[in-house]
């Protein structure tokens, strides 16, 4: 069993799955987000296109295990963010980020995350 454990750990970030347009239907409109990497780069630029009623804004997400993770930023973005992929469909897991005193977001609840499912477009 160890023996295995140490092969899942040694493969590389699963950026294929990750990259591309993906949308989430709702009764009168869908939400679009975009996923890219750039060579050479550590992390995912993931665009949050929206309705596209409103400018699109661009976040940048570290990899971790098979997910990509967005913390909160003071003055761009108060959600703890967390995508992952599964049987060809984005989860996207937020969780509103509590700030402390010090100005820093105290740590998100494994339980308190709000997950909407997109599916693939290109």
């Amino acid at each position: 069993m160890c023996a295995s454990l140490g092969r899942a750990q040694n493969q590389p970030f699963p950026k294929k799955a990750f990259a591309g347009t993906w949308e989430h239907e709702q009764s009168h409109h869908n939400l679009v987000l975009i996923i890219k990497f750039e060579k050479g780069k550590n992390y995912a630029t993931v665009v949050d296109v929206g309705t596209g009623e409103a400018p699109a804004f661009q976040l940048k997400a570290q990899m971790q295990g098979n997910e990509l993770l967005i913390n909160p930023e003071t003055h761009v973005n108060d959600l703890y963010i967390r995508l992952s992929v599964k049987n060809n469909k984005l989860l996207f897991k937020t969780q509103i980020a509590i700030w402390g005193r010090n100005g820093k977001p105290l740590p998100p609840k494994k339980d308190g995350y709000t997950v909407r499912i997109y599916k693939k477009v290109k």
